[in-house]
């Protein structure tokens, strides 16, 4: 509800950013007025149409944000943005002519950019903490023919196109929403979706969303280092050993999860896929990945 909140009084913000600036440019003196100040502009209305042109980008950015939900990003521009109305307030108070009165629209400018740029945050923040690191093995490859692994994919967390050669792959989707791409074609998934992909289909997905997903991948047939894979990527998450999209932070331990899972590249990627093989392979000589699995994969 707090999210619904914030995202809807930036939206009538980034409105009223549009509505200012186009006010500046169509009826510079009346804006002037509205702003807080009064001079003999001898009919130069230079200033004014810089503002517009400012406050008309504001706001669109801010409305551009919140199309493409990029929730982050929209956070971020409200708090630094409130050095402009701040700026604005001081500019207003002093005038001699002016008093509180006439600030009042600043000082709400700067309330509601400061507050709910705070409140974007942290419902971010507490959306992407639910699942993080997840992973559990539900049925192992030791006892059954498949290998099935529940496990959370964050906001922003993707895969590049790949494919694998031992096994098929079925996503379903438990909680929130997965962008999946196989082959040709893009599926939005949702709560109760599921997507087969057959070895050899190239294949990649992308949490779009601004929440976790959890997903039920099946693996058949069942492949025990494609579940140890995730139990160290999902492991080192967990540890604050990977970025805030579940990137393994070290280059050795991104390659021994592509070696694991055996994933295949594809396109200009194609390129680095000796260079990745011969990092896993000295990372194996290495005892890292004993030791990743020592420490992730332990029952």
């Amino acid at each position: 509800m707090t999210k619904t909140i914030s995202l809807a009084i930036a939206f009538l913000t980034g409105i009223g950013m549009i509505l200012i600036g186009a006010r500046f440019l169509i009826a510079p003196e009346t804006a002037e007025l509205g702003y807080g100040i009064h001079f003999n502009e001898q009919g130069d209305y230079s200033f004014h149409y810089i503002k517009g042109i400012r406050d008309l980008f504001s706001g669109l950015l801010i409305c551009v944000f919140l199309v493409s939900k990029q929730t982050k990003a929209l956070a971020i521009t409200l708090l630094v943005g409130t050095i402009i109305p701040i700026v604005d307030m001081f500019i207003v108070l002093g005038k001699d002519y002016n008093g509180i009165t006439q600030a009042i629209p600043h000082i709400s400018a700067i309330f509601v950019c400061f507050l709910f740029g705070i409140l974007l945050l942290r419902n971010k923040k507490e959306q992407s903490n639910g699942y993080h690191g997840f992973a559990k093995i539900i049925q192992s490859v030791d006892t059954h023919n498949e290998s099935v692994i529940e496990y959370a994919i964050v906001p922003t967390e993707k895969t590049p196109w790949h494919y694998h050669t031992l096994f098929s792959e079925t996503f379903e989707v438990l909680k929130g929403t997965l962008e999946v791409g196989q082959n040709n074609q893009v599926y939005q998934l949702k709560q109760g979706d599921r997507v087969t992909v057959m070895p050899n289909e190239k294949h990649y997905f992308h949490n779009i969303s601004t929440a976790d997903c959890l997903v039920k991948v099946t693996i058949s047939p069942g492949n025990k280092n494609f579940e140890n894979a995730l139990l160290i990527l999902k492991g080192l998450a967990k540890d604050g050993l990977a970025s805030a999209s579940g990137v393994p932070a070290k280059l050795s331990d991104l390659a021994l999860f592509v070696y694991l899972n055996n994933s295949r590249m594809v396109g200009l990627q194609k390129i680095a896929e000796p260079l990745f093989n011969y990092i896993a392979a000295r990372a194996i000589k290495n005892g890292r990945l004993k030791e990743l699995e020592l420490t992730y994969c332990r029952e």
